[in-house]
């Protein structure tokens, strides 16, 4: 009569035992997938801004020598002379990357040069709302003296540059980079365009 009892008994939790196994392998299922589907945050993806490599030519509707890159485009109707003070505005395009340099070269002379130097200077304060900015300055072989502004936190003139022969020119710009959200999207233009503006500096010339 014993035996039969523990016979049954032992039948009973053999019985079971798959029972609990299957329980155990479950949860730790549900836990694995519980976790895989725990929401984390991703970092947002900004545009990739495709950049080229820059050659150059020379502008043909300036009135003094200035190379841009090739890329680069003019149309007619943003070249414009203002006889009253010897301006010439001339809107540097560049497509690729939905920006433009509008460049200004104004003849002076010595009862003006002071006059206009120090109105660019104040527009270029002016336009990089007191960011954090940094100043590149260079003197060319043909006695240009050029200073580039580069602003990088500012959504609408990231550089702007102003540059004098001390005698008869000065030449000055900014660029503008259209429908920007994120400065991180557009530090490539930036970068490209900056170079670009270094050597039109460095090879401006009368």
């Amino acid at each position: 009569m014993t035996r039969k009892r523990n016979r049954s008994f032992s039948t009973a939790v053999f019985a079971m035992l798959p029972m609990w196994i299957m329980a155990i392998a479950l949860s730790l299922i549900l836990c694995e997938c519980s976790d895989n589907n725990v929401a984390t945050p991703r970092r947002k993806a900004f545009p990739r801004i495709v950049t080229h490599d820059s050659t150059f030519c020379i502008l043909d509707n300036a009135p003094i020598h200035f190379e841009i890159s090739k890329i680069a485009t003019i149309t007619l109707d943003s070249i414009s002379t203002n006889t009253l003070n010897n301006a010439h505005w001339i809107n540097i395009y560049y497509k690729p990357y939905n920006a433009t340099i509008y460049c200004t070269f104004t003849q002076v002379d010595d009862s003006t040069i002071d006059e206009v130097l120090s109105n660019r200077s104040e527009r270029m304060a002016l336009n990089s709302g007191g960011l954090t900015s940094e100043l590149i300055e260079l003197t060319n072989a043909n006695k240009f003296y050029s200073q580039i502004l580069i602003t990088e936190q500012s959504k609408v003139t990231p550089i702007q540059f102003l540059s004098t022969d001390n005698q008869n020119w000065v030449v000055s710009g900014a660029l503008y980079v259209e429908n920007n959200q994120n400065i991180d999207s557009i530090r490539p233009v930036i970068n490209v365009v900056k170079r670009d503006i270094i050597h039109s500096l460095k090879t401006i010339n009368q």
